[in-house]
C-alpha cells in the first residue's frame, strides 16, 4: 500500500464500442459512474468528432456538452475534457464557457488544452491544420489569453494568432480553474506547460518515457522560473481486466490486477499524481469491478 496521496477518474465513453450500441451510450456511461462514485475523484470526457481508428465508426458526443450534461447529475464529482482541442474553439470564447460552467458547477471544473493531431477531423470540419511548430506556438498564445480570462477582466492580447480586444469575463471564475495542458512535445508544449499550466497530462505510454518527459519539464521549469512543485502531473490510460487480449494497440495497462498495480505504482513513484483511465472492455463492468476491488485498495 502506497503512502503518497493519489486520485483517480474515469476516462468517460464519448463513443459506444460499436454503432450498433450506440443507443445505449448514454445509459451504459452514467451506469460507469454510478460505480466509481466514491471511489474516483473525477470524471473525463475526450474531445474528437470522429473515429480515431479504435472503433471503425463515427457515432460520436461532442465533448463539452457531454462534459455538461453529466457534470450536474454527479455533483461530487469533479469533471474535465481530455483535453480541448484549440482549432476548436476561440480562447477568449472558452475561458467564458470555463468561467460560466465553473460558476454553475460549484466549481469543479478542471480544463484541459491540446494543441490537436487528428488532421481527418480538421480536414472533415473545415478547420486549417498548420504544421506541429505552428501548433505548438499557436498553443502558447492560447494559454496566455485562457490564463489572463480565468483571472481578470476585461483582457487585451495581440500575438501573432489570436487577438482579443478589452474582452471581459464576468464574472470571474471563484475558486480559480487549474489549466491542465495535454501532450509531451519536448520543445514547445512542455515549455508552454511550464510557463502556464497547473496540471500536465501524459498518455498511453509506458512509465520509462513519462519519467523523461518529467525530466524535460523540469528543465523548462528552471528556465522559466516556474516552480515544477506548483504543477501537478498526470496520467491518462486504457485498463485491461477483462481477461482477454488488449483490443487496442495502444499502450494498455493490465491484463491482471497484480500487472495494473505494478504499472501504476511506477507512474507514482516517479511523480504522477492524477490517473484518468478507461477501461477496454466497456460497456462490460467486469474491467472497472475488479479494479475497484483488487487494484484500489492498495492506493488508498
Amino acid at each position: 500500500m502506497l503512502n503518497t496521496r493519489v486520485e483517480f477518474g474515469l476516462a468517460a465513453q464519448a463513443a459506444p464500442a460499436t454503432a450498433a450500441s450506440a443507443a445505449t451510450l448514454n445509459a451504459d456511461t452514467v451506469r460507469f459512474i454510478n460505480l466509481i462514485r466514491g471511489a474516483f475523484q473525477s470524471v473525463w470526457v475526450e474531445d474528437h468528432f470522429m473515429d480515431l481508428g479504435r472503433y471503425k465508426h463515427d457515432v460520436r458526443l461532442e465533448g463539452w456538452t457531454l462534459l455538461s450534461y453529466l457534470m450536474p447529475q454527479f455533483p461530487e464529482l469533479r469533471f474535465g475534457n481530455l483535453v480541448l482541442g484549440l482549432a476548436y474553439r476561440n480562447p477568449a470564447l472558452l475561458a467564458k464557457m470555463a468561467a460560466t460552467l465553473q460558476s454553475l458547477s460549484s466549481g469543479r471544473l478542471i480544463l484541459g488544452i491540446g494543441a490537436g493531431w487528428h488532421k481527418p477531423e480538421y480536414d472533415a470540419y473545415g478547420w486549417a491544420f498548420p504544421s506541429p511548430g505552428v501548433r505548438v506556438a499557436q498553443l502558447d498564445e492560447y494559454a496566455q489569453i485562457i490564463k489572463l480570462m480565468l483571472t481578470q477582466s476585461p483582457v487585451s492580447f495581440s500575438g501573432k494568432y489570436y487577438t482579443v480586444t478589452n474582452a471581459p469575463n464576468d464574472p470571474l471564475p471563484a475558486p480559480p480553474i487549474p489549466l491542465m495542458i495535454g501532450g509531451s512535445g519536448e520543445k514547445g508544449t512542455l515549455r508552454t506547460t511550464a510557463k502556464y499550466a497547473d496540471w500536465w497530462n501524459f498518455g498511453l505510454k509506458p512509465a520509462a518515457e513519462f519519467a523523461h518527459k518529467l525530466e524535460v519539464l523540469k528543465q523548462h521549469c528552471a528556465a522559466v522560473g516556474r516552480d515544477f512543485n506548483e504543477i501537478t502531473p498526470t496520467a491518462f490510460h486504457f485498463v485491461n481486466l477483462s481477461g482477454k487480449p488488449a483490443p487496442s494497440a495502444v499502450y494498455t495497462l493490465g491484463d491482471d490486477s497484480d500487472t495494473v498495480t505494478r504499472q501504476l505504482e511506477e507512474f507514482v513513484a516517479l511523480g504522477a499524481r492524477h490517473f484518468m483511465l478507461r477501461f477496454t472492455d466497456f460497456p462490460s463492468t467486469l474491467g472497472i469491478e475488479q479494479f475497484l476491488q483488487k487494484v484500489l485498495p492498495r492506493f488508498r
